[in-house]
């Protein structure tokens, strides 16, 4: 049966042409029968759709949205709401993670203000030296090390080798080298640790690549073993002490040296270069029936030393001592003639005739009543020369002919009672 309207309803269809039905209904045009619509929305009074020019004066849409819109505006209105909802949770997302994790940060950096922990030195010239320290220490360790020898000034490609533990310190000296002490397959070698004996700290910082002008200083310690009297022994010690240091890095590394376990400690610092321990051990001022005089010099640091620099002097008259090198624990005699020298241990020798600081056969340079020689050093690109120390003696030591003074390690060296007589001396050993 037909939907009956009011007079009210009808007058209204005949101003605007248009009914609505319930949901789901069919709205008959009682004008006209022919026009008729199916509606999906609840019954209400709608009016035409218009289309609009400007969207500030009513308000209106004109993107295809609206109550008359059609299903496919409506689906594309539809997916681009839901698009903007998307952009919108996601960015709301990123703004509550990058809350969190600001709150985050201040609450460890809280934590380690109360707890005073640090993250690491931020300093670029601390972090300088931890590298060094680190790279040097790899390298020291890593392997067995290599030597390319000079010939003339020219390096020696040809010949260059791994076992560079077995040439002497003046060799060393000039030679372009790694002084590694590792034997190859992770663990250390003994034979190469000694032969650090033969390398001078300036050789072995510029091996390891280390800035020239720093200084280093290496241990290695015994830090597990089976015989417990052994435990802590420094198999090694040596290098420039940091006491006046105003920055510097340690790197430490654990390794197997035969059946002990060692750790091998490198400190890189720039406490600055100091005379080594270069010292006078032993002396001849009055020799008999035309031997020389002498003066027996020794090493007592595990590195070896450049004797360039050094020098001898005697009331009136200096010379230096030359350009090699003293390995560790070895001696050199400075005499007044290298050709009539007693050298029972072939160590080696430096003439200082010439010079007038010691004196041969009828000359006597020194006199037994009384006299001095002095051990100085140089320091590389100035003139001013240390005094390291001074031997001074006088009558009542009483210095008998052809006997020689050694000294006993302990005390003053200008006193009498720390120097024993030698008939014959015992020079390089």
């Amino acid at each position: 049966m037909p939907q009956m309207y009011s007079t009210a309803s009808a007058k209204q269809g005949r101003l605007h042409g248009v009914y609505s039905a319930p949901y789901g209904r069919v709205a008959l045009n009682a004008l006209n029968p022919r026009l008729q619509t199916a509606r999906k929305y609840p019954s209400a009074f709608r009016q035409p759709s218009k289309k609009v020019c400007s969207c500030k004066e009513n308000g209106h849409r004109v993107d295809g949205g609206g109550p008359d819109a059609s299903p496919m505006q409506e689906s594309a209105h539809t997916v681009a709401d839901a698009r903007k909802v998307h952009d919108e949770d996601a960015l709301t997302a990123v703004v509550e993670f990058l809350s969190a994790f600001v709150l985050f940060l201040v609450i460890v950096s809280a934590f380690l203000a109360l707890s005073q922990l640090k993250l690491g030195s931020n300093v670029a010239e601390a972090d300088r030296f931890d590298q060094m320290a680190i790279d040097g220490l790899e390298k020291l360790t890593d392997s067995k090390g290599h030597v390319v020898l000079k010939q003339g000034g020219i390096r020696d490609i040809a010949n260059a080798t791994d076992d560079w533990h077995v040439y002497n310190a003046s060799v060393l000296l000039t030679a372009d080298l790694l002084p590694a002490i590792g034997d190859g397959v992770g663990h250390l070698d003994m034979q190469r640790i000694s032969a650090l004996g033969n390398v001078t700290e300036d050789r072995l910082i510029h091996g390891l690549g280390i800035e020239e002008g720093l200084n280093l200083n290496l241990t290695i310690t015994v830090v597990q073993t089976e015989n417990e009297s052994r435990l802590g022994t420094e198999i090694f010690s040596d290098g420039t002490s940091r006491s006046s240091a105003t920055r510097g890095s340690t790197a430490s590394r654990t390794m197997y040296l035969d059946n002990e376990m060692v750790r091998v400690t490198l400190e890189v610092h720039n406490a600055g270069r100091e005379p080594a321990g270069l010292r006078i051990t032993e002396f001849m001022a009055d020799p008999l029936n035309g031997p020389p005089e002498w003066v027996e010099l020794e090493n007592p640091d595990g590195f070896a030393m450049n004797l360039s620099g050094w020098s001898l002097a005697s009331p009136g008259a200096f010379q230096m001592i030359g350009h090699s090198a003293l390995g560790a624990g070895q001696r050199i005699i400075c005499t007044g003639n290298a050709l009539t020298q007693f050298n029972p241990e072939n160590a080696m020798i430096v003439d200082f005739g010439a010079s007038g600081v010691l004196g041969t056969g009828s000359i006597d340079l020194l006199a037994a009543e009384g006299d001095s020689v002095t051990l100085g050093w140089t320091r590389a690109g100035t003139i001013l020369t240390y005094d390291v120390s001074t031997i001074s003696w006088d009558d009542s030591w009483d210095i008998q002919a052809n006997h020689s003074m050694v000294y006993n390690y302990g005390g003053t060296p200008n006193s009498a009672t720390n120097w024993t007589a030698v008939d014959m001396g015992t020079p390089g050993w």
